[in-house]
């Protein structure tokens, strides 16, 4: 056999079936990465810049209208999963702290719209930042495979949740 030319490489059997396996404690630890993953960009979003006792629904309403933009008060709800009483008493909260309106829709009378005032704005602009310098971080560390692998996962996770 020739010195100078190139072994070909031969992959782990694993690799090779392309089979993942993983165990129900691999899963669970998954899961509960997500989980701290999630608390801590709330965490970081609401830090020292959040409004005195801003709560993580309050917190994500404000990101929810600043990354997707004013929605309606239905819509909203539909989007965080939140019961009716618990969002009205939120947005009434927020209202009052003037980070948010609700404005009567122009269309349709019956629509309430909330966007965020320039306050609202400020905050969730500065709250976005963190969240970006946190998630560019952990992305560059990781490298672009791993954030590939990450964005696959995450959709697969949320799919039929793009409502």
């Amino acid at each position: 056999m020739p010195v100078n030319r190139p072994q070909p490489v031969t992959q782990p059997a694993a690799a090779a079936d392309g089979r993942l396996y993983l165990r129900d404690q691999d899963l669970d630890q998954g899961a509960a990465l997500i989980r701290a993953a999630a608390r801590q960009l709330a965490h970081l979003a609401g830090g020292t810049s959040a409004p005195d006792g801003l709560s993580t629904p309050e917190l994500d309403i404000l990101l929810e209208i600043h990354d997707r933009g004013p929605m309606d008060v239905t819509e909203l709800r539909s989007r965080l999963d939140a019961p009716k009483q618990s969002m009205a008493r939120n947005l009434n909260t927020l209202e009052g702290r003037n980070l948010v309106v609700r404005q009567t829709g122009h269309q349709d009378r019956r629509r309430r719209l909330v966007t965020l005032t320039p306050e609202g704005m400020s905050f969730a602009r500065q709250a976005t930042e963190k969240r970006r310098m946190a998630m560019r971080e952990a992305f560059l560390t990781a490298g672009p495979d791993a954030v590939t692998g990450a964005r696959r996962v995450l959709s697969g996770l949320t799919r039929g949740d793009e409502r």
